[in-house]
């Protein structure tokens, strides 16, 4: 991730000026400071800055807040350094080392997290151009525009757009996109740095070249949340199609048009339900939105509320959310990881779990059975058992990943080209005439299952695998073995939680 260097905008004379916004948040008695010549408008901006992030479902620091308006010794009172103030706070947690991005962010908050217009975004426009900023987010609801001498102009609504903007802006996903360019992220390695795993990186692959949820599991330390967060990288570009459906659909919910699936949401144990579906300001979207075509990442699956999984749930199911009473698009793959046991010891063959089978069952219960069943794909991570020989043997290239999930999503799109709302086989589910492209795989899982008892969204959830299989193998069709590996990748989880090893 990146640092972004934020400057707000104070309207003072024609053009007025770049205010650079720098914020430390450290242990003591709870309070907010801002220095640097506040004037009066930028003083009161600390309780609507408070009363804003409330309103759209985020929690204030318990804990001593110093904001610092650079250059110091020229007085500054504008109501527009407010969104800068919030988002400053917002992201000084998440501060990286790899590299900065010099954002302009202007606009007055309202207490409940709206942004009103501003007749003074023109100047703020032209003061990040002077400043050389690299993006510049300002009241609007159109979207992402380019103009000469800058790259990026964001237009925001709410402070949870902006914000959502910012994370995107520090995952370095958030550019113009080159629509012509493959699924491989320049200068981002995927798995080349990951020693051994081999099999699990395969999996992984063929699940995001279908856009299959993972489960991942294990003991402590073997790898789950850094392969889990590797998955994003993976997703293949979005289609001519899909392109212009999120234009059009995230036009109407005034978010980012531009939104690159080389991204990931990893949703904190401590987001409130209301929050990840639109929080309690009206027309404002939730966490699940801004996941909209992405990878959304439950790190420790089990620590989560069960009212948030449950929201997580609903939003997977229909593909959208609420905040309000307004529908927001929320199409999202689900990479999970989570211990296998309370103690962690289970399939770790150095040491003894202490865990009943009760206690197993209920700690994989935690997460809930339906949940669970939503993701396609749950695969054990086994330990390491020799790193020096699994540095030796080497690792597959990333081009050799991503040119196979290439292939197999352009043969999915192809597939599904006249059907609304799917691209790929793990979307079927919103569609009953994308399952029914899928009848010969349909035939033949009828004629060699043997289980009555399988539900309709789990018969989907294995035609739809199968099918993402043979596309990843670059093969027409599906065969008897692709569905016995099916059975191999979803069997965990839902009783069977002690393994032996992948297929």
């Amino acid at each position: 991730m990146k640092n972004l260097r934020i400057f707000g905008y104070v309207d003072k004379g024609y053009t007025g000026s770049p205010v650079l916004v720098e914020c430390s948040i450290r242990n003591g008695f709870p309070g907010f400071d801002i220095t640097g010549l506040p004037g009066n408008s930028v003083k009161e901006s600390r309780e609507r800055v408070r009363c804003a992030l409330r309103s759209c479902g985020f929690k204030f620091p318990q804990s001593r807040v110093l904001v610092n308006l650079s250059p110091a010794s020229q007085p500054k009172d504008s109501p527009l350094l407010d969104l800068a103030l919030a988002c400053a706070i917002l992201c000084s947690r998440a501060q990286c080392d790899d590299g900065t991005v010099n954002v302009m962010i202007a606009g007055e908050l309202h207490l409940d997290g709206s942004i009103p217009p501003a007749p003074q975004t023109g100047g703020a426009i032209d003061a990040a151009r002077s400043c050389g900023c690299d993006v510049c987010i300002v009241p609007g609801k159109d979207g992402i525009r380019e103009e000469s001498g800058l790259p990026l102009i964001i237009g925001a609504e709410n402070l949870t757009q902006a914000y959502g903007s910012c994370l995107e802006i520090m995952e370095g996903v958030l550019m113009p996109p080159d629509e012509d360019k493959g699924t491989e992220s320049p200068g981002k390695v995927i798995f080349e740095d990951i020693i051994g795993l081999e099999k699990e990186k395969e999996t992984i692959a063929m699940a995001a070249s279908g856009f299959h949820s993972v489960l991942l599991f294990g003991p402590p330390g073997v790898g789950k949340t850094m392969l889990s967060t590797r998955i994003h990288l993976l997703l293949p570009k979005s289609g001519q199609k899909r392109r212009e459906e999120v234009r059009r659909i995230l036009g109407c919910a005034n978010l980012p048009v531009y939104r690159a699936r080389e991204r990931m949401s990893i949703l904190p144990h401590d987001c409130a339900p209301a929050s990840f579906t639109g929080g309690r300001t009206s027309g404002s979207p939730g966490q699940g939105a801004l996941a909209h075509d992405c990878t959304l990442v439950l790190d420790e699956l089990t620590k989560y509320n069960p009212r948030l999984l449950e929201a997580v749930k609903d939003a997977y199911d229909k593909g959208f959310t609420l905040g309000s009473g307004t529908s927001y698009p929320s199409v999202f793959m689900m990479a999970a990881n989570l211990n296998p046991c309370p103690c962690g010891g289970l399939g770790n063959p150095d040491a003894v779990c202490t865990c009943t089978a009760k206690a197993v069952a209920n700690h994989w219960m935690k997460a809930g059975q339906q949940l669970i069943e939503r993701f396609d794909i749950r695969i054990p991570v086994r330990m390491q058992e020799n790193l020096l020989a699994a540095a030796a043997a080497g690792s597959r290239p990333d081009s050799w990943y991503t040119e196979k999930i290439s292939l197999a999503a352009e043969r999915q799109r192809t597939r599904y080209k006249d059907i609304d709302n799917v691209e790929f086989n793990g979307q079927v589910h919103f569609s009953t005439s994308a399952l029914l492209r899928l009848r010969p795989e349909i035939e033949l899982f009828n004629r060699i299952s043997d289980s009555p008892s399988i539900s309709s969204r789990n018969q989907i959830g294995i035609i739809a695998l199968a099918r993402s299989i043979a596309d990843y193998d670059d093969r027409p069709d599906v065969t008897e073995e692709d569905f016995a590996e099916v059975l191999e990748l979803r069997r965990y989880g839902l009783g069977d939680y002690y393994w032996r090893s992948l297929r």
